[in-house]
């Protein structure tokens, strides 16, 4: 079967399987059941500033999240919303999630024959090789995912500086080639991917646009350097060049076939990008919708709190969507000073600090949390951790530092992002910790290596796995038991009991005060009264989800 045939044989799956589970739709008809076809232009308005389309360079969710359903592709990708597909992580330019050989040390991916660049050349092997080895120029390209450099099996080095790096210098200097030749490796149609150590959801981390084929005699960063130049390998391409400050045009690339790419319809025949506007200004023109670009449009910019009563009404409610974005607020204990190297101090501020005082004071939708997961991650723990509520136990604190012989009160500096908001939402947890035994001064940090005790901080996952998120954690911590806890739930091979055991290791950390969550943020996210089948990803931050909205005509 070639592969054309057996993209049209998952695309038929698809609407069998949906029949038979009478749970989801076909890729011809909404949710609701509106009939959807392909035409208009979608508008998007952001309130910040595009850094890089790039996807080598791509660092932010709203990047990625547009750019993955729209002009990059990737070895796989997460399920779309509002699809035949269940969600959870599909093949995209693999034919396959992948197979993971050698203890998952090794992962080979069979690509396609049939995905089209924008010229109508189709992505090889070569391509998504040289796609990831252009992550490792880390002299020019910054910003993006750095898991190839971390995970690939290609030896370090030290630097001029003492600093630990890849002896392989990316594809532009050609230093250390060779190294990454043996790591990864092509044979026709089929990559092979070589890990220093096992890792069994690297298939989810390919999803990530770092991943992302690259045309080699298309690659700007050998004479201009432009990041925000675009080379497409999925349904639209840029029209013309993106104008930093104003926006770009993509239109649906003539080479690029559905039946090809059963994961993005593409229904809009354009879509515009306006990039740099005012929060307020992009909620006021959704909320008004008036002419045919405001109501046919769509944003990734949270509706500014002022607006909330506005958004309230039956109207405006039915166009605001308020899903939850993936991102956790938390307070990250420094265990080098001498107060927090204590893990009973650790702990009994974690059981001291009221969650609810600070999402109530900080301004912003989000929900109390004592998970530093956010709740689309699988094995996220429902139950909180022993000894810790939303709501804080001061005086169970109290007795934990007496029991333990500390001193109090104990004195520390907590570091944040000086904001009105955060500044407010810290200052509402001051009496709980006070009474608790804890004298907290608030710092806010500008510049400069001015040591604190805790810093305020934000996790959120890239994939969703624990394990975007919980190695990090850990390594900061410096201790070789949770060091070697994190390894053995990335060898782990079976799913379900990877997903459980870093729900485990998030409640060891939670419990133990060693990284205080917070409260998840929530996004509110306004649209025109145009937009048709729209629909969130809650697999990509809560954002968007283009490869299911359509536009009235």
């Amino acid at each position: 079967m070639t592969a054309r045939a057996a993209r049209r044989g998952l695309a038929a799956t698809l609407v069998v399987g949906c029949a038979l589970l009478g749970a989801c739709t076909t890729r011809q008809a909404d949710a609701t059941g509106i009939p959807t076809e392909r035409g208009g232009t979608l508008h998007v308005l952001f309130d910040s500033r595009v850094e890089a389309w790039d996807p080598q360079r791509i660092g932010t969710d709203t990047e990625s999240a547009f750019a993955v359903r729209t002009f990059v592709r990737t070895l796989t990708a997460q399920a779309p919303s509002g699809t035949g597909f269940l969600p959870g992580l599909v093949g995209d330019l693999s034919t396959t999630t992948g197979v993971a050989q050698d203890g998952g040390k090794m992962w080979i991916f069979s690509l396609v024959s049939d995905a089209p660049w924008q010229d109508g050349r189709f992505v090889s092997c070569a391509d998504v090789k040289y796609g990831v080895s252009r992550t490792f120029a880390t002299d020019r390209i910054t910003g993006g995912s750095q898991d190839a450099l971390q995970l690939l099996d290609i030896p370090s080095t030290t630097d001029a500086q003492g600093r630990v790096v890849s002896a392989y210098k990316g594809p532009y200097s050609g230093v250390g080639q060779a190294l990454y030749d043996k790591a990864v490796t092509c044979d026709g149609q089929e990559i092979t991917f070589h890990l220093k150590t096992p890792r069994f959801d690297f298939d989810q981390i390919v999803s990530l646009p770092a991943f992302a084929p690259a045309r080699q005699d298309q690659d700007t960063d050998r004479t201009n350097r432009d990041p925000l130049s675009v080379f497409a390998s999925g349904p639209y391409m840029l029209e013309g060049v993106w104008k930093p400050g104003e926006g770009g045009r993509f239109v649906r690339s003539r080479k690029w076939e559905p039946i090809d790419d059963p994961i993005r319809n593409a229904w809009p025949d354009v879509i515009e990008v306006e990039e740099g506007l005012p929060t307020t200004t992009v909620a006021q023109r959704l909320l008004d919708s008036k002419g045919d670009v405001d109501a046919a449009a769509i944003t990734f910019a949270n509706a500014p709190a002022v607006m909330d009563a506005q958004l309230q009404a039956p109207a405006a409610a039915a166009r605001t969507s308020r899903p939850d974005s993936g991102v956790v607020d938390v307070l990250l204990p420094n265990v080098r000073t001498p107060a927090m190297s204590n893990p009973a101090v650790r702990r009994a501020f974690g059981v001291a600090t009221n969650r609810e005082a600070y999402a109530s004071a900080e301004g912003s939708p989000m929900t109390p949390t004592t998970s530093v997961l956010a709740r689309v991650i699988p094995g996220r723990h429902a139950a909180d951790p022993p000894g810790i509520t939303t709501a804080g136990d001061p005086a169970a604190a109290k007795a934990a530092l007496t029991a333990a012989g500390v001193a109090t009160p104990v004195a520390l500096r907590l570091g944040y992002a000086p904001s009105e908001s955060a500044r407010r939402a810290l200052t509402a947890l001051l009496p709980d910790w006070e009474q608790a035994g804890f004298s907290v001064s608030l710092v806010p940090r500008v510049t400069g290596p001015d040591v604190v005790d805790v810093e305020l901080g934000q996790v959120s996952a890239d994939y969703p796995s624990g394990g975007a998120v919980l190695p990090s954690l850990v390594g900061r911590l410096g201790d070789p038991a949770l060091s070697a806890a994190a390894a053995w739930v990335e060898g782990t091979s079976d799913t379900t009991s990877r997903n459980r055991a870093w729900g485990d290791l998030d409640a060891t950390l939670t419990a133990a005060g060693d990284v205080v969550p917070l409260a998840e943020r929530q996004r509110v996210l306004l649209r025109g009264t145009g937009i048709q089948a729209y629909r969130v990803s809650a697999l990509l931050g809560g954002l968007p989800d283009l490869a299911s909205i359509t536009v009235n005509r």
